[in-house]
């Protein structure tokens, strides 16, 4: 008998409330870490230094880690290539001790950042962040909190401690 892959459901709220229920399958869960794959689609593509790096179909395998203001997706095209990790700036991810079943609500507070395998880097959608923050969908303390999570971690990056390892060393098939 051929063991069936678990399902986790969660939602992702943006601002302004808009919730969407997310379906991943669960690669890993501890305490620490919920590691979960699926299939992207993007609301629209993203290219890197003229590469397409995310489109509809790629595989994303993401990171959730416990206490963490952050998710981190490594996107693979369907031919195998990893082209580099994406980064949701969010409100800190939480689970209770029962495990990846019992994600709350993750919060995004629109900014994001990518990561290429270079360590070369963009930050996405500070324009979108600038609307919410203006429109209100993202309260003064939810703004500031993602402004200052996205300089910690670019610093981070810069100083080769981002991605954390269990990221980095991470390797399709893995569990």
């Amino acid at each position: 008998m051929t063991e069936r892959a678990q399902s986790v459901v969660f939602d992702y709220v943006r601002p302004g409330g808009r919730c969407t229920a997310f379906e991943a399958t669960l690669v890993h869960a501890d305490p620490e870490i919920v590691i979960v794959s699926h299939a992207a689609h993007p609301s629209k593509p993203l290219d890197h230094a003229g590469r397409l790096v995310i489109e509809d179909g790629y595989d994303v395998v993401w990171f959730l880690f416990q206490g963490q203001p952050y998710d981190i997706g490594r996107f693979y095209r369907p031919d195998g290539s990893w082209t580099g990790y994406y980064v949701d700036i969010l409100e800190p991810v939480r689970w209770d001790e029962t495990g990846a079943l019992t994600i709350d609500p993750l919060v995004d507070l629109a900014l994001d950042l990518w990561i290429a395998p270079d360590g070369s880097y963009q930050v996405l959608d500070a324009d979108e962040y600038a609307g919410f923050v203006e429109r209100g969908d993202l309260s003064p303390a939810q703004a500031s909190h993602a402004r200052s999570t996205l300089q910690s971690l670019v610093a981070s990056l810069e100083e080769g401690t981002f991605p954390p390892s269990r990221v980095r060393d991470f390797r399709r098939g893995w569990a």
